[in-house]
């Protein structure tokens, strides 16, 4: 790997969790490990990087997002026991906040499970919504990378073959002589007209066929 591409991004170069940063060491490995074979150029290089960024970020992302529900379970359930008091209340919504917020932990069992992760979700919309989006950008990111990766790569294959099948002509030129001229007769009772036609002598087919 080139040295100028050592190293996380600046993005991600703020990486304090041991952990993740072993994960970002050993993901990058990896990766490259698999790719080696078919990185030949620098745009490769940047690609494969640039791959491994935008993956690491979308995995870091979700982990964002399990963190900011977790921090929201107290205000999900104060929520959730809130839209209960709701019915028949009679006082107004300060009063109301504050009765939920009394008696969210006595009215925890009578609160269903799927209201409060609803509402865990709802009191940080904004923000999951945020992190959201960027996670959706870097997995955009990954699959393009990686996208371009195949195009390159099924270019050069094609090249390569068509090099070999050059090569192939130029050679059967050398030993077999030039293609021969010979006369096709036409339909509908036109005259013959020559055509170029690839004649190949016994010796040549032989020689294809695998033949002494």
């Amino acid at each position: 790997m080139p040295r100028w591409l050592r190293g996380p991004p600046t993005s991600l170069r703020t990486i304090g969790n041991r952990e993740e940063a072993s994960i970002y060491r050993r993901m990058r490995k990896a990766v490259i490990q698999e790719l080696r074979p078919n990185i030949k150029t620098p745009i490769e290089w940047i690609l494969v990087i640039e791959l491994v960024n935008a993956q690491f970020s979308a995995m870091r992302y979700g982990t964002w997002q399990a963190a900011v529900m977790q921090f929201s379970v107290g205000e999900g359930l104060k929520r959730a026991v809130k839209n209960r008091l709701r019915t028949g209340n009679k006082g107004s919504e300060a009063d109301l906040d504050w009765k939920a917020q009394e008696l969210a932990g006595s009215m925890r069992r009578y609160v269903n499970d799927h209201a409060i992760k609803a509402e865990m979700y709802l009191s940080r919309r904004s923000e999951m919504d945020s992190i959201h989006k960027r996670q959706v950008t870097a997995q955009r990111r990954r699959d393009s990378s990686l996208r371009l990766l195949e195009q390159r790569r099924s270019r050069q294959q094609k090249d390569a073959a068509q090099i070999t099948r050059a090569l192939m002509d130029e050679r059967n030129r050398e030993q077999f002589g030039p293609p021969e001229m010979v006369t096709v007769a036409r339909k509908n009772g036109a005259g013959d007209a020559p055509e170029l036609k690839t004649v190949r002598s016994e010796a040549s087919r032989k020689s294809q066929n695998g033949h002494g």
